[in-house]
């Protein structure tokens, strides 16, 4: 298959034509030529347009599609076309299915269904059985059966002594470790983020520090154990600062920001759409404030989709008894693009969707370079769009978004020597 990207702008710092508007032929699946007014007479596709733009593809380090068990909110299938969708050729997924992904059969199920993609399944192994924080999964035979990060999911260790033994035997594996900030006991019955907004509405709140508590006593952990730990859905002002001041200490820490925190505050609940209730939750200004400084400085390394569908039953409900949870996938690129773009520039924040990612995973960076393998996001990030239904590849429609307007456009991936073209 033959295909000519036609008058992009490249985006990729480690690229001799970084930053140009060159044409890219890519013939089964390797980058064959990067020049000016390619001849296309040959190409299967030819991709133009105005405000082209091409990066490294997009890879996203955490989404839960919940396949096997609960594939009615989201199979690994459709769960690979909203990645594709939304720009992303690589997506790490979460184990919270059913059963748990907590050992190595779960891993390879994962992987075999996700063959023959252009979008590359990268399996998230549970750091503990069930996830239930009582005792370490089989990290190390999930690690040989593919797994490339670990993780509790959405379950914070509260156990002090198995979030050590975690980080300390997962130092030893080539695989990132992964820690989720939430006190249980803290957050317990909260519904939304505890200020002004919770209290006119009479909701329970989830205060700031049922994150930052536990932040602080896993840098400790980390900090004791001296191996890489990943701080996953960073959402508060106080956790940015402890983890910036612990990377100028020299720890060896990470941390990313689902993409929808850095644009919607906690008075979306005003009127108790439950499309707007996430785990961790929406907090106000002068978080969103704090996340978008630590985006722009480098304290936060990535930005993850956080794509977690739900069906119709378990969203249209009291908003206290319905489940956390967005589809994210799709609109992660538009929605972080819109919410940084006054701070950052555009290739500043493609390296959070790319080079930030590869790095905490441990993932070769790509390079677009004539010879090289073809693992490329066309998207136009000026070009407006409306989210609508019938835009949805996912299973689930539980989008904050749905009918927003929306600022960036992820145009199509090129990846396993196949094309993935929105139409």
């Amino acid at each position: 298959m033959q295909i000519l990207i036609r008058s992009a702008k490249i985006i990729d710092p480690s690229s001799s034509y970084h930053l140009q508007s060159m044409d890219i032929l890519i013939e089964d699946g390797v980058i064959k030529e990067i020049g000016k007014d390619l001849d296309g007479n040959g190409a299967d596709e030819v991709i133009e347009g105005d405000d082209l733009h091409v990066s490294n593809g997009w890879v996203d380090m955490y989404a839960t599609f919940g396949d096997p068990g609960k594939e009615f909110k989201e199979d690994i299938e459709t769960g690979l076309n909203a990645a594709a969708h939304g720009g992303f050729t690589k997506v790490a997924v979460s184990p919270e299915s059913n059963p748990v992904a907590d050992n190595k059969s779960a891993i390879r199920y994962m992987l075999k269904k996700a063959e023959d993609n252009a979008v590359d399944l990268i399996p998230i192994g549970a750091s503990t059985k069930g996830l239930k924080g009582e005792s370490m999964a089989e990290m190390y035979d999930m690690q040989l059966s593919g797994a490339k990060a670990f993780s509790n999911g959405k379950h914070a260790v509260s156990n002090t002594k198995v979030q050590d033994l975690i980080f300390r035997y997962g130092g030893n594996l080539n695989a990132a470790i992964y820690t989720f900030c939430q006190d249980s006991k803290i957050a317990d019955g909260g519904q939304m983020h505890e200020g002004v907004v919770n209290t006119s509405l009479g909701l329970k709140g989830i205060p700031p520090l049922a994150e930052e508590v536990m932040v602080a006593r896993d840098l400790f952990l980390a900090e004791y154990s001296t191996v890489p730990v990943h701080f996953s859905h960073i959402t508060t002002k106080g956790s940015v600062h402890l983890i910036r001041q612990a990377k100028q200490k020299g720890l060896q820490v990470t941390a990313s920001v689902p993409a929808h925190h850095l644009a919607i505050a906690d008075d979306s609940i005003s009127d108790f759409d439950s499309n707007f209730k996430v785990s961790p939750p929406f907090r106000d200004s002068e978080h969103i404030t704090a996340l978008i400084a630590g985006v722009a400085d480098g304290t936060i390394d990535a930005i993850i989709s956080d794509h977690e569908p739900q069906e119709i039953e378990a969203k249209f409900s009291e908003f206290s008894t319905a489940e956390p949870g967005i589809i994210a996938l799709e609109t992660a690129f538009s929605v972080a693009l819109e919410a940084l773009s006054s701070t950052m520039s555009i290739e500043d924040i493609i390296a959070r969707f790319t080079i930030g990612p590869r790095k905490i995973l441990g993932l070769p960076q790509s390079l677009i370079e004539a010879g090289q393998n073809a693992e490329l996001t066309i998207f136009a990030p000026f070009i407006s769009w409306t989210y609508t239904e019938d835009e949805i590849k996912s299973l689930s429609k539980n989008s904050p978004v749905l009918n927003k307007e929306l600022t960036g456009l992820p145009v199509a991936i090129v990846n396993n020597g196949k094309l993935y073209l929105n139409s």
